[in-house]
C-alpha cells in the first residue's frame, strides 16, 4: 500500500465515524429529546425560555466522537512515520506528529525524537503548523483543538457532549420533505436563553426567530460548539491544509 494511501485511509475512517455520528444524532433528534422551559427572568408579558433535555444523550455518541478524533489524529502520526520511510530511514517507537502550545514545547518534542529520521524541510513545515504561531489565538488552532480532545478522550475520560439550543439566524428550506438549515451555527452554553418573545393578549408567544437545538461539546476550547460540524472542520483541516504540504516528499 502506498504511503499516502495509508494516511488517506485514516482520514476516510475518521469521516466514516463522523457520518455514523450524524446518523445516530438524526435518530436521536427524531425522538423529540428536548423541551423549552420558561424561565423566571423577564416581565409577565414576555417569554424567556431555555432548552432542557427530556431524553439523555445516547451512550454511543461520545464513543463515536472519540473514534473519529483518534483516527484523525492518527493520520498525522502516520504521516511522520511515512516521512521516515520516504527518507530511507528506519523508524523507531518515538515518531509522532508533535502539536505544541509553545516553541519550547516543540523543541522538547524534537529532542524526544518525535521527528527523528524525517527531512529537515519536512520538520520545518511541521513547525510552521504549530498552534503558537497564532499568537493570542493559539487555543483556537484546529490542530491544538484536535490534540486537546484526543488527550481528554485517551487519557482521562470519554468526550462530554450535551444537548443545547438557542436562537439562530439559519435560513431553513424544505428539501424532499426534510428541513435543512444554512448559515453559521452559534455557540451555546448552559446560560443560553431563548427570547425574550412578546406574549399577546391571547397569551400566545410571538416568536420572531428560529429556535435551534444541537449536540455540542461540553469541554475544552470547543465547549458549546456543534459536534458534527466541528469534527468535519478538523478533518478538513488535515485533508486540505496539512497533508498536501508533504506530498513533495513522496514523489
Amino acid at each position: 500500500m502506498k504511503p499516502l494511501e495509508l494516511i488517506h485511509n485514516k482520514i476516510v475512517r475518521a469521516e466514516e465515524h463522523q457520518n455514523a455520528l450524524c446518523l445516530e444524532l438524526a435518530t436521536y433528534f427524531q425522538s423529540n429529546p428536548a423541551k423549552i422551559v420558561r424561565q423566571e427572568q423577564g416581565s409577565p408579558d414576555e417569554y424567556i425560555g431555555r432548552v432542557e433535555t427530556k431524553i439523555p444523550v445516547p451512550v454511543k455518541v461520545p464513543y463515536i466522537v472519540g473514534d473519529c478524533l483518534q483516527n484523525a489524529r492518527s493520520a498525522l502520526d502516520y504521516l511522520v512515520r511515512e516521512l521516515v520511510f520516504a527518507a530511507n530511514n528506519t523508524p523507531t517507537d518515538h515518531e509522532m506528529f508533535p502539536i505544541s502550545d509553545t516553541a519550547k514545547g516543540f523543541q522538547e518534542a524534537v529532542k524526544r525524537g518525535q521527528l527523528d529520521g524525517i527531512p529537515a524541510e519536512a520538520s520545518a513545515l511541521i513547525e510552521k503548523l504549530q498552534p503558537y504561531h497564532l499568537g493570542q489565538d493559539w487555543e483556537k488552532a484546529s490542530l491544538r483543538i484536535l490534540n486537546d480532545l484526543c488527550n481528554i478522550n485517551k487519557h482521562r475520560r470519554i468526550i462530554l457532549a450535551t444537548l443545547r439550543g438557542g436562537k439562530t439566524s439559519l435560513m431553513v428550506n424544505e428539501i424532499n420533505g426534510e428541513l435543512w438549515g444554512h448559515g453559521k451555527i452559534p455557540q451555546f452554553d448552559e446560560n443560553t436563553y431563548i427570547g425574550p418573545f412578546p406574549i399577546n393578549q391571547e397569551k400566545q408567544v410571538n416568536v420572531n426567530s428560529q429556535v435551534f437545538m444541537c449536540m455540542t461539546f461540553d469541554e475544552g476550547a470547543v465547549k458549546g460548539m456543534e459536534i458534527t460540524s466541528t469534527l468535519a472542520g478538523l478533518i478538513s483541516e488535515i485533508r486540505t491544509n496539512v497533508i498536501p504540504r508533504f506530498i513533495q516528499f513522496f514523489s
